[in-house]
């Protein structure tokens, strides 16, 4: 792609273009966001920045062993092992509250309900979520958690404290 080209899909100077190609002037946000949509790729990309294979974590759904039928039990499926200090899996409560009443742990926690509804009862209080609600919380607050319909699931996560 010549200069004139690029100036004329960003509307920048050709001059000052050429001056951003050789290092000797630093691009704004805003003149950054021009040249990325003009090459179609992203401001880090754009910059250099790789990804490196080892930051990303992927678990795919036929490496996951997940029970053949919903026991009347809690149960939950791991989605990952502490990758990058978060520990997340997809949790399916019973309708009574655990034996293990209340737990606490350190980091933090983070409950995503992906169908039905879930009670969490902290120590002064009780939250009820339904399907697409979130809640965040520090992981030392002693909590336990609910299914209140059948079917109810909720992605969980939670960070290793450092």
């Amino acid at each position: 792609m010549t200069l004139d080209h690029l100036a004329g899909m960003t509307g920048l100077n050709k001059g000052y273009l050429s001056r951003v190609e050789r290092g000797e002037k630093t691009p704004s946000i805003a003149t950054a966001l021009k040249l990325s949509q003009a090459f179609a790729v992203s401001v880090s990309a754009l910059f250099g920045e790789a990804v490196d294979e080892t930051t990303i974590h992927i678990v795919r759904s036929h490496d996951r062993a997940a029970p053949a039928n919903q026991p009347a039990e809690a149960y939950f499926e791991p989605l990952s092992q502490a990758a990058g200090g978060v520990e997340a899996f997809l949790l399916y409560p019973s309708r009574d509250f655990g034996p293990d009443g209340r737990v606490d742990h350190g980091g933090t926690e983070i409950i995503f309900v992906v169908s039905g509804k879930i009670e969490i009862q902290f120590s002064d209080r009780s939250v009820t979520l339904g399907t697409g609600d979130f809640l965040q919380f520090p992981g030392h607050l002693a909590h336990q958690l609910r299914a209140l319909d059948g079917g109810s699931s909720a992605l969980v996560a939670v960070t290793r404290e450092k």
